[in-house]
């Protein structure tokens, strides 16, 4: 690893994180496989499920594979999507629209 690059999966996974722009989303799978942990999506949940309330990481950006926002801060979630101008319809995103490929 060089000397930029960070030396903690979690930290790893929240600059991955961190790298989905406004106006997109990802799944839990592709931040995990981005971050270096392919086939840890149950791992990203619980890391972004642990983060503060006062987070300035965009948790809400990281949905199930198909679009579903399936963290218990639910009702956040599709506002800062919304606000992001993300179209939420009950509780799924279309990935093919917003999707963010890593």
């Amino acid at each position: 690893m060089t000397s930029h690059e960070p030396d903690r999966p979690q930290e790893r996974l929240l600059l991955t994180v961190n790298s989905i722009p406004a106006g997109r989303v990802s799944s839990f799978g592709r931040m995990a496989a981005a971050s270096g942990y392919p086939r840890r999506a149950r791992w990203v949940g619980r890391i972004l499920g642990q983060l503060p309330s006062d987070t300035t990481v965009p948790w809400h950006r990281v949905l199930g594979h198909d679009g579903t926002i399936t963290c218990p801060r639910a009702e956040l979630a599709k506002r800062r999507l919304r606000a992001e101008g993300i179209r939420v319809k009950g509780l799924k995103v279309n990935m093919n629209e917003f999707g963010w490929p890593v």
